[in-house]
């Protein structure tokens, strides 16, 4: 029991310290991997991990200097998404944070912007079964990524649709 409360304290760190790397700082970036690479040696098995392993793999990419090096580890986080949606399909973090990296990765190389689509379809499905899998905030920011990526990958009926049903949701949330 005792493990299971310092590797949520480390992962409750590793999540904060990973914002800011989003943000920018890449010396988080660097301290939120080796925070979730440890944690996933302890935890092999953690889906979860393995997600946030992945997404702090695709930020190290993201700020490497050399083009290799970018590609390398971007698809590695790719990887560690993938694996951790084959290990928990249903998870609305893992869906997230897989959604997201495949936004930002260039659509030209990684061909990953339908993942996108799929995951953040697949969380507004679970949101249309229950109005509290998600909150307001992310519905609309899933709506907002969900119209991008179609635009992104030149549907702009699908994109149009998507805004349509935004404006709605926003405006009975008024």
């Amino acid at each position: 029991m005792k493990k299971n409360v310092i590797n949520m304290k480390q992962f409750e760190e590793g999540k904060k310290v990973l914002m800011k790397g989003v943000d920018g700082d890449k010396k988080a970036v660097k301290t939120a991997y080796e925070i979730f690479l440890s944690l996933r040696k302890s935890e092999p098995g953690n889906a979860l991990i393995e997600a946030y392993y992945g997404s702090t793999l695709a930020l190290l990419g993201r700020d490497a200097v050399q083009p290799l090096e970018k590609a390398d580890k971007a698809q590695e986080g790719l990887d560690s998404l993938n694996k951790a949606i084959s290990m928990d399909p249903s998870q609305k973090d893992i869906r997230l944070l897989r959604a997201n990296v495949c936004m930002r990765l260039p659509e030209s190389f990684f061909h990953c912007t339908q993942t996108a689509i799929e995951d953040f379809s697949f969380l507004l499905d679970r949101y249309k079964e229950n109005p509290n899998y998600l909150t307001n905030k992310q519905v609309m920011a899933i709506m907002e990524d969900l119209s991008t990526a179609y635009k992104n990958i030149g549907k702009m009926r699908e994109a149009n649709e998507v805004l349509q049903r935004f404006n709605q949701f926003t405006s009975k949330k008024k």
